[in-house]
């Protein structure tokens, strides 16, 4: 039986990932995306700074999250680029591939279990991503979402996002959370820093955020706890499930896409609905 703080986090970690992705297309659309980038989490670590009242940074707190962001860096580029450059409602699915990558992952180097229904729920999360582009065919409709940029882009960062999740896993067994997390985003910050003084163009930041604050506010804050929250979940849960359960975010994302941004996202429901199946089969195996 879970206890009710991990359930609690893995609930607000739902709801604010996915009010996450449509805040990153309303920041990012109109900006440089590693300024975007380096803004969504430069911002989320200062907003979580306060919370360093509570806690405190360790050298190894640092080295783990320098390691981790490098990961991260390179995927969250990838992620605000393809959402600030396609539709929300059809890249957004294509975050949760890295379920898969999770699945053998962490089997490899976290010794979590591998079992058939754990199997079964990542196949029809899976199957899901390829029904949320409806073709005359589920063939079709594979080769649609297979052959779009934006979502080739979102399977990379997926991919990424996985490897940082094993060593967030491996890290917070005997770190604090919150230090971790808050380390992580400024080492971010700071990657993503260097590549855009590299590409001469550290003047976007400021004309990002100048023209975009609220957007970026939004878009930092629910970042940032709602990776906290996974972190806070996954000290209990398998991180191989707690991952597929934010795919539960997607609903989210398809309700606010469809109301904020007009996007036609009931047309994407069966797929995500396959995504959630999954999930649920992903819970009977706890």
């Amino acid at each position: 039986m879970l206890n009710i703080l991990t359930v609690l986090a893995m609930l607000g970690r739902i709801l604010l990932l996915g009010y996450e992705r449509v805040a990153v297309k309303q920041a990012g659309e109109q900006n440089d995306s590693l300024a975007s980038t380096f803004l969504l989490f430069g911002v989320a670590g200062v907003l979580m700074l306060p919370m360093l009242i509570i806690d405190q940074f360790s050298l190894m707190t640092w080295l783990y999250a320098s390691l981790s962001s490098l990961f991260y860096s390179i995927a969250f580029f990838l992620y605000v680029k393809s959402l600030s450059t396609s539709e929300v409602s059809l890249v957004s699915p294509f975050y949760n591939f890295n379920v898969l990558f999770l699945l053998f992952l962490s089997v490899l180097f976290l010794s979590e279990a591998f079992t058939p229904v754990k199997l079964v729920g990542v196949f029809l999360l899976v199957l899901g991503t390829s029904l949320v582009e409806r073709r005359q065919n589920l063939l079709e409709s594979f080769k649609a979402v297979m052959t779009d940029h934006g979502c080739q882009m979102m399977i990379a960062a997926s991919f990424l996002i996985a490897v940082g999740r094993i060593i967030d896993a491996r890290v917070i067994r005997d770190h604090s959370p919150l230090a971790y997390s808050i380390g992580v985003y400024f080492m971010i910050a700071f990657y993503v820093g260097i590549m855009l003084m590299v590409r001469g163009k550290v003047g976007e930041i400021t004309r990002a955020f100048s023209g975009d604050k609220k957007y970026f506010l939004g878009a930092a804050g629910a970042n940032a706890y709602s990776y906290v929250f996974l972190l806070v979940a996954i000290q209990e849960l398998e991180v191989s499930i707690a991952e597929p359960l934010s795919m539960l975010s997607v609903f989210v994302t398809l309700f606010l896409s469809y109301i904020i941004l007009k996007e036609n996202a009931k047309t994407r429901l069966l797929g995500v609905t396959n995504m959630v199946l999954g999930s649920i089969l992903l819970l009977v195996s706890i």
